[in-house]
Parts: C-alpha cells; sequence; structure tokens
C-alpha cells in the first residue's frame, strides 16, 4: 500500500528535523575544536563552518553569530555534569565523605573523557568570566548550595545554619576547587581521577574539624 499524503508528510518532515539535528551537532563539533585552538576572540563563525561540510550560510540558520555557539556549548557541559555530578552528591545510603568524593570522581571523570570540551572551557575561562548574565555555571552552584543546605539541616555539617553566608561560601569554594583540578586533570596525559576526588574531598573536610579533629563541624 502506497504512502497516504499524510504519512509522506510526516516522513519530509521527518528526515528535515534530522537533518537540522546533525547540521547542529556538525557545527557545534566543529566549534568545541576551533574555540579549543583558538580561543573565542580569535575565532570566527569561518573557521567553524571550515571544518565541516557545510555551507557557510548554514551556520546562521541555527546561531546569530559564534557567541551563540560558544553559550550552547557552555550549556553542553552544564547539562552533561549537572545530573551526573548531583546524582553522587543526593546518593541514598552512603555518608557525606562518600557522597562528596564521588561527585568530585563523577565531575573529573566527564573531564577527561570530554577532553576537548573541558578544554574549551580552560581555554577560555578569562571569556567565560567576562560574560555578563551568564548563568549556566551559576545554576550548578545554586543546586550545589541547595545540597550542603539539606546537610546542615540534616545535621551532617554541624556549627552552620541553612541560610548562613558560609554556605554559599562553601558550595562556590568546592565547585571553583572543582573546576580548577578538572583543568589540570585534562591537561595530564595520566590523570589521577580518584586521587584528585579524593584530595578535594579531604580538604573541604579537614577545613570543617574542630581542634578535637571532629569531622563535618564547620570552625570559626
Amino acid at each position: 500500500m502506497s504512502p497516504t499524503l499524510t504519512e509522506q508528510a510526516d516522513g519530509t518532515r521527518r528526515r528535515r528535523e534530522e537533518r537540522k539535528a546533525q547540521n547542529r551537532a556538525q557545527l557545534l563539533a566543529a566549534a568545541r575544536k576551533v574555540f579549543a585552538e583558538k580561543g573565542l576572540e580569535g575565532a570566527t563563525a569561518r573557521d567553524i563552518v571550515r571544518e565541516t561540510d557545510l555551507a557557510t550560510g548554514t551556520f546562521y540558520n541555527y546561531f546569530s553569530d559564534k557567541d551563540e555557539i560558544f553559550s550552547a556549548l557552555l550549556e553542553e557541559v552544564s547539562a552533561k555534569a549537572r545530573p551526573r555530578v548531583r546524582a553522587e552528591r543526593l546518593r541514598e545510603g552512603a555518608t557525606l565523605e562518600e557522597r562528596m568524593e564521588a561527585a568530585y570522581r563523577a565531575y573529573f571523570e566527564l573531564a577527561v573523557e570530554e577532553r576537548e570540551l573541558f578544554l574549551v572551557l580552560q581555554r577560555n575561562a578569562g571569556a567565560i568570566a567576562m560574560m555578563s548574565g551568564e548563568e549556566i555555571f551559576d545554576a550548578g552552584v545554586r543546586e550545589l548550595f541547595e545540597d550542603i543546605a539539606a546537610w546542615v539541616q540534616a545535621g551532617e555539617l554541624q556549627g552552620l545554619r541553612p541560610e548562613s553566608p558560609e554556605v554559599q561560601y562553601l558550595a562556590t569554594a568546592m565547585a571553583g576547587m572543582g573546576f580548577h583540578i578538572a583543568n589540570r586533570l585534562v591537561a595530564e596525559a595520566h590523570a589521577d581521577v580518584g586521587g584528585a576526588a579524593r584530595f578535594c574531598t579531604r580538604l573541604i573536610l579537614s577545613g570543617m574539624r574542630e581542634p578535637d579533629g571532629a569531622a563535618g563541624r564547620f570552625s570559626r
């Protein structure tokens, strides 16, 4: 039986959407390479298109300029990292130290797996810091803040109040350390992901010990 007009139209629409998705993915893959090599400032939309088999004008069917495709790459990092890391922080049946270490390990493993994508972050750290209104990484810090506040509420981190400024400071410090350690691991030929995760966890927790050595207590 021959396909109906509706079925033909649906098939054409699906193929068009598939082609659009493939073109966009091809441009994003090319952008990773170009931004990692040249940085945001030195790269152009033309440089990105040259790494594909697409016509120059195709770029503007998906992105208005190089800044927009750069933001899309940042969103890609966030979309991959946030759920993966948070799942470890919220894992049931594990101690705070185990969850914290597993979260760092998950982030560092992702950095090594997605080396080129993280090289984009490393190569363009200054440009990212200067982007006004950029909330991509702020969302991850906010989630971390919420989780730390929950740890405080549950009594896993003593000496803090959920609404205290120190909770925000701690979230910012943990996220910043993870980002910079990940950059170091990406640059290493044989990255010790487990060792880096243990180091970050112990450094954070050791800063919360009272003089008697009790872990999980914020010392002022």
